[in-house]
C-alpha cells in the first residue's frame, strides 16, 4: 500500500521504501546513477496513479449480476487484496535480481516477523480503500500525513525515543494542516450544490476517520519494523515482496468468511469487472502501479537524499489535487490548499528537512550555529585562516 510521508526510521509512500532494514547492495548496484531521475519519475508517476486508480474503481457504475441495476464498486477488502497482489510481484522482481548467494543468505529470517507487519498493512489499506467512496482522492492523500503523529507517540512509548522541540512543532502543524483539510470538506460551496447522499456531512467525516484511524495502524506497522524487523538485514523488495505474499493469503481467507457473512461479495465484484472494459483496465493499472512504485521507490530510497524523496512526495500530491480537479472530481479550495502546504511544513519540520535553530537540541543548535558562521564568513577571512594566519 502507498502511504504518503517520508518518516525517520520509517517509509515514504512506498511503504517499503524507508524500511530501517539494510539496503541489499546487490539491488543497489543494478542501477547507474544516470538512471536514478528515470526511476524518481516512475516513482511519481505511479505513486500517483494509484491513488487516482482507486478512486476511479469507486466511482464507476455497473450491474453486480445479471439484470440487476448499476452500483458502485465498493469492494474495499478485495480491492486490498489486489493490492497486495501488487506488491507480491516485488518479491517476484527481487529474485529476478538477486545473486544466488545473496538469495541463501537471506533465508535466516523467520516468516512470522512478515506476518505482523503484514496485518497492520491490511488493515490500514482496507480502512483507506473504504474511504475513497466518501472524500476526494487528494483530502485521502493530504489526510495520510497524521501518520507522523502516531509514529512520534507510538515511538516513544514503545521505542523510547526522545521527542524534541522541532518533533512537536511538526507534529502540532499536521495536526492543524490536516485539521484545515477536514474542514475544507465541508466549506466547499460548489460540492454543497451538487450535494449527494455519500457526501453529507456524516459520510465525509466518516471517510476522514477511516483515514486517520489507518495512520494508526500504518504507524504501528513501522515502528514494528523498527523495533523488531532492524534487528535482521532484509532487502526492501523481499520485504515488500514477502508481505505481499501472506497479504494475499490472509486476504483469501478473510474474503471467504466475509462472503459467508454478506460483508463483502466477491462474485459480485468479479462480475463487475468482467462487464466493465475501463474497471478491469483501472484494477489491473493499479496492480502494476504498485508494483512499479515500491520498486522504483526502492532504487530512490537507496540512492537519493531525504530531500529528493519529501518532494517526491509533496508532487505527487499535488499531481493527485490537479488530476482530481481536472476531471472534475474535485473542486479547488484555498481552505484545502492551507491545509495541504501546513501538512507538508509540518512533516519537513519535523523530519529535519528545514531546520530551524531555535528548535534544535541546545548541543546541536550550538554545532549547528557554528556551521552556519563558518559557512557565511568573508572569503579573504577563510583564505588567511587555510593559510595558518591568525585574525
Amino acid at each position: 500500500s502507498l502511504f504518503g510521508h517520508f518518516l525517520p526510521s520509517g517509509r515514504g509512500d512506498s511503504r517499503h521504501n524507508e524500511v530501517s532494514m539494510a539496503a541489499a547492495p546487490e539491488q543497489v548496484g543494478l542501477v547507474v546513477m544516470g538512471a536514478l531521475p528515470l526511476f524518481m519519475i516512475l516513482m511519481l508517476v505511479s505513486g500517483a496513479m494509484n491513488t487516482l486508480l482507486m478512486k476511479f474503481m469507486v466511482v464507476q457504475h455497473v450491474p453486480m449480476g445479471a439484470n440487476l441495476p448499476a452500483d458502485g464498486f465498493d469492494h474495499p477488502y478485495f480491492q486490498t487484496l489486489l493490492m497486495m497482489v501488487g506488491e507480491f510481484l516485488c518479491l517476484i522482481a527481487y529474485y529476478l535480481t538477486t545473486k544466488r548467494e545473496d538469495l541463501d543468505k537471506a533465508h535466516d529470517v523467520p516468516n512470522h516477523i512478515f506476518m505482523v507487519a503484514c496485518s497492520f498493512d491490511w488493515t490500514a489499506t482496507t480502512l483507506v480503500n473504504m474511504a475513497y467512496v466518501f472524500i476526494a482522492a487528494s483530502v485521502v492523500q493530504m489526510t495520510r500525513g497524521a501518520i507522523v503523529i502516531f509514529t512520534c507517540l507510538l515511538s516513544v512509548v514503545f521505542l523510547g525515543r526522545r521527542q524534541y522541540a522541532f518533533h512537536i512543532v511538526g507534529v502540532c502543524l499536521v495536526a492543524l494542516g490536516i485539521t484545515l483539510v477536514s474542514l475544507s470538506t465541508f466549506i466547499n460551496p460548489a460540492h454543497a450544490a451538487k450535494s449527494t447522499p455519500t457526501s453529507s456531512i456524516s459520510s465525509k467525516m466518516f471517510g476522514i476517520s477511516l483515514c486517520v484511524v489507518a495512520q494508526v495502524f500504518q504507524a504501528s506497522m513501522l515502528v514494528y519494523e523498527e523495533k523488531i524487523m532492524s534487528q535482521y538485514t532484509i532487502p526492501p523488495l523481499r520485504v515488500v515482496g514477502m508481505e505481499g505474499l501472506f497479504g494475499i493469503l490472509f486476504g483469501l481467507i478473510l474474503l471467504v468468511g466475509l462472503n459467508a457473512f454478506n460483508i463483502e461479495s466477491t462474485p459480485a465484484a468479479i462480475y463487475q469487472l468482467q462487464h466493465s472494459t475501463p474497471l478491469l483496465a483501472a484494477v489491473i493499472g493499479s496492480i502494476f502501479s504498485i508494483a512499479i512504485f515500491n520498486f522504483s521507490g526502492v532504487t530512490v530510497t537507496q540512492r537519493a537524499s531525504a530531500v529528493a524523496r519529501s518532494t517526491i512526495d509533496v508532487s505527487r500530491t499535488i499531481l493527485i489535487w490537479m488530476a482530481e480537479l481536472a476531471v472534475g472530481w474535485n473542486t479547488f479550495n484555498s481552505l484545502q490548499l492551507a491545509g495541504f502546504l501546513t501538512v507538508a511544513a509540518g512533516t519537513m519540520i519535523y523530519n529535519r528537512l528545514i531546520v530551524i535553530p531555535a528548535l534544535e537540541p541546545a548541543s546541536e543548535a550550538k554545532a549547528l550555529a557554528a556551521s552556519l558562521q563558518k559557512a557565511t564568513s568573508p572569503a579573504p577571512v577563510a583564505r588567511k585562516q587555510e593559510e595558518g594566519h591568525s585574525v
